[in-house]
C-alpha cells in the first residue's frame, strides 16, 4: 500500500511538474494569432448553442480542440455567451472585442486566459500520460527522465500556454506516436492501437500536418513486418514473446509469419478507422457537411501553405521562402544543450548498442523516434510558409531519445575502461548526475526566461545575441509591457497608438486606442500620439525599408528589453512631424497663429488644363482650444501675383471653436481653373484669418521656426498647358533625390549691359522639405569665382518644397560680368544648396562633385 501510494505521490509531482511553468502567469502577454482563436472560439461557442453545427468550420486548420478548450474557457467565464451574442464574428479585425467591450464587463485577456488554462492543463495531461507507454518502452528511468525534459522544455512550455494548435497538436502527434510503437513493439496490446487510434484522430481536428502520422506509421509497420519475415521460423509454445524479432502467437501455439503480418495490417486498418471515428465524432461539423468540410479544408489549405502574407526572415535577410536549410538551423536554436548531447549520445550508443541500446525494444522506440522527426522536417520544409514552431512535434520525439542517451551516458563511469576522472563520479549516484545535467542544461533555462519562454535560444549557437540575425524572432513578448508604460502615463485612455502586432498583443493592454502600422492608409498616422515598433518588424524591414530607417533614427523613449534581446520601443510621435516614408506631402508644414497646424497636402495632379478641376486636401490639427470660428483662404496666384481662383470659409464647413485639441480634420478644396487661364506655372497658397477683423494669423514654418512672408504657406505649383522646354544636356545632371538639371542654354553677352541670361531646365524627382538655393557660378581657367548668381528658383515664386514629383521648371538667372573681364573662355557651373550644404551632382552614373559645368560664356 505505500508503495503504491508513494508511486501516486510521484507521479502527482510529475504532473505538476509540467503543468505549473504551463498555468502561471497566463496573462503575461498575448501571441499575434491568439486574438483571431479567441473570436473562432466563441463563434464555434456560439454554433454549438445554437445547433449550427456547420457553422463549426471556422478554419482549414481545423483547430477543433483549440476550439473546444477556448469555447469550455469563454463559458466558465461568460456562461450567458450564446444567450447575449448578436451572432458570429470575424477575425480579421477586433469585432469580438469591441462588441465584448461596448456590450459586457468582460475582457478579452481574461477570457483568452480562461482558454488557455485549459490548452495548459489538457498538453500537461496528454505529456504525463506518455509516461506509461515510455516505461514499456524505453523502461522507467527513461519514461520518467523523458518526462523531466518534455516538462521542462522550454520551447515546448511556451507553446503549450496558447490558445493556438502548435501545442495541442504537438501533444496529440507525440502521444498517438507513443502508443502506436507500444502497439507494434511492446506485447500488440488492443488497447494501445484504441488509445493512439483517438489521439491521432484528436491530432487531425488541431492541424493538418498531423496527417504524417499515417505514412510514418506505414514505414514503421512495414519494418517490422519485414522483420517478422526475414526471422520467419516457429516459436516455443511456452515462451510467445522471447523473440520479439519472430513471429507470435496469441494461443500459444507455432502460426506462420504471413498470418502476422495480415494481423498486423488489420490493426493498422483499425488504427485509421479509430482516428476517422474521432475525427467525425468530435468535430459537428462533419455530421452535418462532411465531404463539403473536407474539400473547403484542401481548398483553402493549400492557399494557406503557399506562403507568408508579410516576408519571413532568415540568415540576416527578409524572405518568402527560407529554403530547406531553415528548420535544421531552427532545430538548432531552440534545442536545449541537454537534449542536444543527449541525442548525440543516443545516436552513439545506439550504433554500440550498449547498456539501454541493448534493449530491441529501446532501440526501436528510438529509431522510430529519430525516424520521425527526420520525416516530419523533410515534409514541413516543402511548403514555403516556414515558422519554428510548425516543428514543435520532433521537439518531443527528440527529447525522449535525449534521456535514453543521458541514461546511456551516466553509466559510463562504471565502464571498467572509464578515464580516471569518469571513475571519480562513481561516488555520484546515476539519478543525481542527471537530475544536475536537465538542471543546468535544460530547465534553468524554462526557469530564466519565465514568462517569456520563447525567448529562449541555445546558447551553444550564440543564443539570443545571434537569433536576430539568424531567425524570426518575437511572437508578440514585450508589447504587454510597452502597453503598460504607456498606461502609466497621465490621459493614456486619450492616446492613439500605432503598434505591430496591434491587434492582440498590444491592445489587449493598452488603455488607449491601437490601431495597427501596416499596410493601412497612411492617414492613420495623422494624429497618432505614439508608435511602437517591434523585433521581427526591424529584421523584416516592415511596412517599408523607409519607415524602419527612419524610426532608428528617432529616440525612443521607451524600450522593453527582456533575455539579451530588446523586443519593443516606444516613440512620442505628438511634436514630430509625419514621417517621410507617409504617402502624403508634409512639406508646407506650418503653424497658423499657434493654434492651427497644416500637416499634409494631397494633390491629385501638378499639371492642369483650362477649366478642368481637382480637389485638393488639407489635413489640419488643432494645437490649442480655440475661441474663434476661423476661416481658410486658398488661392492660386501667378508669377505676377495676380489671383486667378479662391475659396474660403470655415475648413470644411465646420466651426474651429469646437475642434477638440490634436483631432485632425481634413479640409477639401475644389481647385477649378477659369477657362481662359493663361499656359505658364502657377502656385496654390494657403492662410488664416478672423473673419471679425480679417486678420491672418502669423504663419509660422514647423521646421525652421521662421515666419512665413505675407502669413501664407506656398503649397505646390500648378503648371497649366506645357512647360516650355530647352537644349537637353546629354545626359543630364542629378542633384541628390531632389531634381535633375536636364536642360540648360546660356544666351550670348548682352553688350551694352554685360550681362548673361542663363536658362535651367529642372525636372522635380520629389518634394524635399527643405528650400534650397540655385547658384550659377562663372569661373576663369584655374577655378576662380568671376560672376555669380544666387536665388531660389523663380526669384522665390517656386521653392523647392513646393515642387510635385516629375513637374519641370524653367528658370532664369541674369548673371552681370566684371566690366574689366578679360576676353576668354569662362566654364559656367550650377547647383543647389541650402545652408551651407550642397547637393552632390552626377552624370548619369558619374559622380561629378557638387556642381554642374553646363557650358562656357565666351567673352571676345
Amino acid at each position: 500500500m505505500k508503495l503504491r501510494y508513494r508511486q501516486a505521490v510521484w507521479l502527482l509531482f510529475l504532473f505538476l511538474l509540467a503543468w505549473l511553468p504551463r498555468t502561471l502567469a497566463l496573462d503575461a502577454y498575448v501571441s499575434p494569432d491568439e486574438r483571431k482563436w479567441l473570436a473562432r472560439s466563441a463563434n464555434f461557442a456560439y454554433a454549438l448553442s445554437h445547433a449550427d453545427f456547420a457553422q463549426t468550420f471556422q478554419r482549414e486548420h481545423p483547430g477543433v480542440t483549440v476550439m473546444w478548450a477556448g469555447a469550455l474557457g469563454l463559458l466558465g467565464v461568460f456562461p450567458d455567451y450564446a444567450q447575449e451574442a448578436p451572432g458570429y464574428f470575424t477575425w480579421e479585425r477586433e469585432h469580438f472585442e469591441t462588441w465584448l467591450k461596448a456590450n459586457t464587463g468582460y475582457m478579452p485577456l481574461e477570457l483568452l486566459a480562461a482558454g488557455r488554462r485549459w490548452i495548459a492543463l489538457g498538453v500537461a495531461l496528454l505529456l504525463w500520460l506518455g509516461i506509461f507507454p515510455m516505461r514499456r518502452l524505453i523502461g522507467s528511468d527513461g519514461a520518467y527522465l523523458a518526462f523531466v525534459l518534455l516538462a521542462l522544455d522550454p520551447f515546448s512550455v511556451a507553446l503549450s500556454r496558447q490558445l493556438h494548435p502548435d501545442g495541442f497538436v504537438a501533444s496529440f502527434i507525440f502521444l498517438s506516436l507513443l502508443f502506436f510503437m507500444a502497439w507494434l513493439y511492446s506485447g500488440r496490446l488492443w488497447r494501445d492501437l484504441l488509445l493512439s487510434g483517438v489521439f491521432m484522430g484528436l491530432a487531425w481536428l488541431t492541424k493538418t500536418p498531423a496527417a504524417l502520422l499515417v505514412p510514418i506509421g506505414g514505414v514503421l509497420l512495414a519494418a517490422q513486418c519485414w522483420r517478422i519475415w526475414r526471422a520467419r521460423r516457429q516459436l516455443l509454445p511456452s515462451d510467445p514473446y522471447a523473440n520479439q524479432d519472430a513471429p507470435l502467437s496469441a494461443h500459444k501455439e507455432s502460426v506462420s509469419a504471413i498470418a502476422i503480418i495480415r494481423r498486423l495490417c488489420l490493426g493498422y486498418a483499425l488504427w485509421g478507422a479509430i482516428a476517422v471515428a474521432t475525427f467525425i465524432a468530435l468535430w459537428p461539423a462533419m455530421w452535418v457537411d462532411p465531404v463539403g468540410s473536407l474539400l473547403r479544408m484542401a481548398t483553402e489549405m493549400e492557399a494557406y501553405v503557399e506562403g507568408h502574407v508579410n516576408p519571413n526572415f532568415f540568415m540576416g535577410a527578409p524572405t518568402d521562402d527560407p529554403g530547406l536549410l531553415f528548420y535544421p538551423v531552427a532545430l538548432l536554436f531552440r534545442i536545449t544543450p541537454a537534449v542536444l548531447i543527449g541525442v548525440a549520445a543516443a545516436l552513439i550508443f545506439y550504433w554500440r548498442r550498449e547498456w539501454i541500446f541493448a534493449e530491441v525494444s529501446t532501440r526501436r522506440a528510438v529509431r522510430g523516434a529519430l525516424f520521425f522527426a527526420l520525416v516530419f522536417i523533410a515534409a514541413m520544409s516543402i511548403p514555403a510558409k516556414k515558422f519554428d514552431r510548425y516543428i514543435l512535434p520532433v521537439f518531443l520525439t527528440l527529447d525522449m531519445a535525449a534521456a535514453v542517451g543521458w541514461l546511456a551516458l551516466a553509466q559510463t563511469p562504471w565502464r571498467v575502461n572509464a578515464a580516471g576522472w569518469l571513475r571519480n563520479l562513481r561516488h555520484v549516484s546515476p539519478g543525481a548526475l542527471l537530475l544536475g545535467v536537465v538542471i543546468m542544461l535544460h530547465g534553468v533555462f524554462t526557469i530564466v526566461t519565465y514568462p517569456y519562454y520563447l525567448t529562449y535560444y541555445n546558447p551553444l549557437v550564440g543564443g539570443s545575441r545571434t537569433a536576430p540575425q539568424v531567425l524570426f524572432v518575437g511572437w508578440g513578448e514585450g508589447l504587454d509591457q510597452a502597453a503598460r508604460w504607456l498606461n502609466a502615463l497621465p490621459g493614456s485612455e486619450n492616446f492613439r497608438i500605432a503598434a505591430w502586432y496591434a491587434d492582440g498583443p498590444f491592445s489587449y493592454f493598452s488603455d488607449g486606442v491601437a490601431v495597427p502600422m501596416g499596410y493601412s492608409s497612411p492617414l492613420s498616422w495623422l494624429d497618432t500620439d505614439y508608435a511602437v515598433t517591434y523585433i521581427n518588424q526591424w529584421q523584416r524591414q516592415l511596412p517599408s525599408p523607409e519607415a524602419v530607417a527612419w524610426f532608428e533614427a528617432q529616440t525612443p523613449v521607451y524600450a522593453v528589453q527582456a533575455n539579451g534581446l530588446t523586443l519593443a520601443r516606444v516613440y512620442d510621435l505628438r511634436d514630430t512631424l509625419l514621417p517621410p516614408f507617409i504617402a502624403l506631402n508634409t512639406a508646407p508644414a506650418t503653424d497658423f497663429g499657434g493654434v492651427i497646424r497644416l500637416i499634409g497636402v494631397e494633390l491629385g495632379n501638378a499639371r492642369m488644363a483650362p477649366g478642368t478641376s481637382q480637389l485638393v486636401t488639407f489635413y489640419l490639427q488643432a494645437l490649442a482650444p480655440m475661441e474663434t470660428n476661423y476661416n481658410v483662404l486658398v488661392r492660386l496666384l501667378d508669377v505676377h501675383g495676380e489671383e486667378h481662383w479662391r475659396d474660403e470659409g470655415w475648413p470644411w464647413g465646420a466651426p474651429t471653436g469646437d475642434w477638440p485639441v490634436r483631432q485632425v480634420r481634413p479640409d477639401g478644396h475644389t481647385l477649378t481653373l477659369p477657362v481662359d487661364v493663361t499656359p505658364g506655372l502657377y502656385q496654390l497658397v494657403i492662410s488664416f484669418y478672423d473673419p471679425s477683423t480679417f486678420e491672418p494669423l502669423a504663419a509660422i514654418d514647423v521646421r525652421t521656426g521662421e515666419r512665413l512672408p505675407g502669413d501664407e504657406r506656398k503649397i505646390a505649383l500648378i503648371q497649366v498647358g506645357d512647360a516650355p522646354t530647352i537644349p537637353a544636356l546629354e545626359p543630364p545632371f542629378t542633384f541628390g533625390e531632389v531634381a535633375r538639371l536636364s536642360g540648360a542654354l546660356i544666351e550670348s553677352i548682352a553688350a551694352e549691359e554685360k550681362t548673361v541670361s542663363i536658362h535651367l531646365q529642372w525636372d522635380a524627382l520629389s518634394t524635399p522639405v527643405e528650400a534650397y538655393t540655385t547658384f550659377v557660378h562663372v569661373v576663369d581657367e584655374r577655378g576662380e569665382l568671376v560672376a555669380q548668381r544666387d536665388q531660389p528658383p523663380l526669384n522665390g515664386f517656386a521653392p523647392t518644397t513646393t515642387w510635385q514629383p516629375g513637374q519641370r521648371i524653367h528658370d532664369t538667372l541674369v548673371i552681370a560680368l566684371p566690366e574689366n573681364l578679360l576676353p576668354g573662355r569662362y566654364p559656367v557651373r550650377v547647383g543647389l544648396y541650402v545652408d551651407d550644404r550642397r547637393l552632390s551632382a552626377r552624370q548619369g552614373e558619374q559622380n561629378v562633385g557638387d556642381f554642374a559645368v553646363i557650358g562656357e560664356i565666351v567673352v571676345p
